[in-house]
């Protein structure tokens, strides 16, 4: 863990605090050209695909800043009184720190403080175990400085991660401890053999995504899941708990209903591939608050697809006064998205990037792609700090559900090949999809790189908008960066491929791009340009 702390200096590196010298800088030679060719812009059409490492063995080295230097465990995790009644100490059932597999035990006292609606303790230092199976009426008591761990083989988990709940109700993880992922031990050596800790001259989104993905450890088929996984559960409470290090989906919400997580961390190898936050796939009733959360890819993700075993429409999800550390969205609706989601509150949050180039894709992302009716969202009271695009808002029709399954969606961010099968006919959720009545007030963001995106989509001779947007109080100020000179004759629609800010490359505004929307208010809006830019700071395309 790096614990020096590091912050932006006026002209935009990454410096120390406390230290005014030249030599106070991290050192990353990046050399960027300003103007993009016609040459260039031909290799990126013909051979721009996405960088996946696809072979090698699992790389278990962490870099310098793999984790963020900012770190206030103080603030979120305080030590907790060890319960005495009703207690059922895994040390009892056999467990012990140097045993390879303590699995069998601890699942031993589930079964046992089950008949009682008893805690089980974890106490004592680090326990190795595959998957343990919570039951209900069980509190899971992790002291601090304890923890359960997954072992560095990936054997024994079945995707089912290191503490797994089915169709359970009335569970609680607590006690201020961690669960431990050991999240580098599923990825494999990324292209870049240290981390870009220091800004280029110049931004270029096509080379910021080519060196963003430069660095991320992608899956070896070892990887074995994530650290929490609860699947159809009811009343579920996690309170005063760390994830530490995770090789997925740190906290997997599905189809749950009725969860309160507060004062919670989550801290993860910025560069394990999908290693998100919070994953709620399905869940109505959701509170988020007061938590920290650092991680690789989306920090906290709301999603709701027929693939991920979706049942139908989630709502009423509260996230708040959270710190959000990602380097893809700080807190997105989407990707994955067939049923309707509606009722999404975001307040008091404040999104960031410490340390390492670039920053983070997008801080509030709110995407249908997949046939899905996302309404009734939002957002207040928002601080950005090295967020590269401040709001993405985007409708298209990917209409992945025709394209995968549970397994083969899977299949990739294990490390295996996809093979093609389908969850739904083609017409299922086709062009269904919509975007619309989206609030979202009181944003500011320092150092933005791309303008806030606005976007619905043409298809099929067929214009779907996005409908009913307000940005109020919305200020931004860009890094002081020159812009690279990137003029394009027209904007693909990028309709049925992934969405992200950073798809649509350079775009010809600075402040805010918008096409197919409809209904958009504006108030109190203010962008303060890059250093240097050829770009106009709003231009809007069939907006009306």
């Amino acid at each position: 863990m790096i614990k020096n702390s590091f912050t932006v200096s006026d002209n935009g590196s990454l410096r120390e605090p406390g230290l005014k010298t030249k030599d106070s800088r991290l050192k990353v030679n990046i050399v960027m050209k300003d103007r993009r060719t016609y040459i260039d812009k031909l290799n990126t059409l013909l051979f721009g695909k996405d960088l996946r490492i696809t072979k090698g063995e699992p790389f278990i080295e962490v870099y310098p800043f793999d984790f963020s230097s900012y770190y206030p465990e103080d603030e979120y995790i305080k030590e907790q009184r060890i319960p005495t009644d009703n207690v059922y100490d895994i040390r009892d059932f056999g467990a012990a720190t140097d045993k390879n597999n303590n699995a069998d035990c601890i699942n031993a006292a589930i079964d046992a403080a089950a008949k009682t609606k008893g805690t089980v303790l974890v106490d004592g230092g680090d326990y190795i175990t595959t998957t343990l199976f919570l039951k209900s009426d069980v509190t899971l008591f992790i002291a601090k400085g304890s923890a359960v761990c997954s072992n560095k083989t990936g054997e024994g988990y079945n995707h089912l991660g290191i503490i797994h709940a089915d169709s359970c109700s009335n569970i609680t993880l607590t006690g201020g401890g961690k669960v431990k992922g050991n999240g580098e031990y599923f990825g494999r050596k990324p292209l870049l053999d240290s981390n870009m800790t220091e800004h280029p001259d110049v931004i270029d989104v096509i080379q910021m995504r080519r060196d963003c993905r430069a660095q991320i450890r992608f899956a070896h088929e070892s990887k074995y899941g994530g650290p929490v996984y609860f699947k159809d559960c009811t009343n579920v409470t996690a309170h005063n708990f760390i994830i530490e290090n995770a090789a997925h989906w740190s906290f997997r919400l599905d189809s749950c209903d009725g969860v309160k997580i507060s004062d919670f961390i989550i801290n993860n190898n910025r560069h394990v591939a999908n290693a998100d936050g919070f994953d709620i796939s399905g869940s109505s009733n959701v509170d988020i608050n007061h938590c920290f959360v650092s991680t690789a890819d989306d920090g906290i993700c709301i999603k709701n697809a027929i693939w991920l075993g979706s049942k139908g429409k989630m709502q009423n999800i509260t996230v708040k006064n959270c710190e959000v550390i990602s380097c893809a969205n700080s807190v997105k609706i989407g990707t994955e998205t067939t049923y309707d989601i509606t009722g999404v509150r975001v307040e008091d949050c404040s999104f960031m990037m410490t340390d390492i180039y670039p920053g983070t894709v997008s801080g509030i992302a709110v995407e249908s792609a997949d046939g899905s009716k996302v309404t009734d969202v939002t957002v207040k009271n928002i601080t950005m700090d090295r967020v590269t695009c401040p709001i993405f808002i985007r409708l298209c029709n990917r209409n992945r559900a025709a394209e995968v399954t549970a397994e083969t969606a899977n299949a990739v961010e294990f490390g295996k090949k996809r093979e093609k099968a389908r969850s739904a006919e083609k017409d299922t959720f086709d062009m269904l999809g919509e975007v619309r009545d989206i609030y979202i007030e009181n944003v500011s963001c320092k150092n933005a790189e791309v303008p806030i995106i606005l976007a619905g989509f043409k298809q099929k001779g067929k214009v779907k908008y996005v409908e009913n947007i307000t940005l109020k109080n919305i200020n931004v100020s860009y890094a002081p960066y020159k812009e690279v000179y990137d003029r394009r004759s027209f904007i693909p629609e990028y309709s049925d491929v992934y969405p992200e800010s950073w798809r649509f490359r350079n775009l010809p505004a600075y402040g805010i791009w918008a096409r197919h929307v409809k209904g958009l208010k504006l108030l109190d809006y203010s962008c303060t340009p890059p250093r240097s830019t050829w770009k106009d700071e709003i231009i809007t395309e069939d907006v009306i």
